[in-house]
């Protein structure tokens, strides 16, 4: 007497059918070198983005453009006329310049504290810098900090050591403040 005995737990028996496997398809090469090519566009797009600065550009003011009339002359009456109009031109240009305060590119980069550097930490740092008509720096302070100490000292010690070209109004050097902002960024 044989009963079947259902155990879920036993093995079945292998037929002939279970045993034969559907032969395997090999990926086209075409296929794997597209893949491959656009993981690696992906990854250099992401790549050069992720280094690319993420510092915003400092605006500044344009220079006004003065608009002369055009006029036609003769020939004659250009070439005697033409070193009178440049001295008025220069002085006209002299006259319309106008420029907001700037720091000087060959100012020292300030230092960055060892300590912050190592502990991989960094910010920036908006310092307020009071400039008098000669592009020196007469009051410095901080208006926005970084979190950081350290860094808001580090920041203020480099604008006080720094020289600036001084701010025009009508051709004329005159005293003003600046917003210098100072990035801190680890390595």
């Amino acid at each position: 007497m044989s009963t079947s005995i259902n155990n879920e737990y036993r093995a079945p028996d292998p037929t002939l059918e279970e045993t034969q496997m559907e032969p395997r398809r090999n990926a086209s090469p075409v296929l794997l070198t597209l893949l491959a090519f656009a993981v690696t566009a992906g990854g250099l797009i992401w790549w050069s983005q992720s280094r690319a600065p993420a510092e915003a550009p400092v605006a500044t003011a344009p220079s006004p453009v003065i608009d002369q009339p055009v006029t036609t002359t003769p020939a004659n009456e250009r070439a005697t006329g033409s070193a009178n109009r440049d001295r008025t031109d220069r002085a006209t240009r002299a006259a319309a310049i106008s420029r907001d305060a700037r720091p000087l590119a060959s100012n020292a980069q300030p230092k960055y504290p060892s300590s912050m550097l190592r502990a991989g930490v960094g910010g920036t740092v908006v310092v307020l810098a009071d400039v008098d008509a000669n592009g020196n720096p007469v009051d410095v302070r901080v208006v926005e900090r970084s979190g950081e100490r350290e860094l808001d000292r580090a920041a203020l010690s480099a604008v006080k050591q720094w020289r600036f070209e001084p701010a025009m109004r009508n051709g004329k050097a005159i005293a003003t403040s600046v917003k210098v902002p100072v990035d801190f960024k680890p390595i």
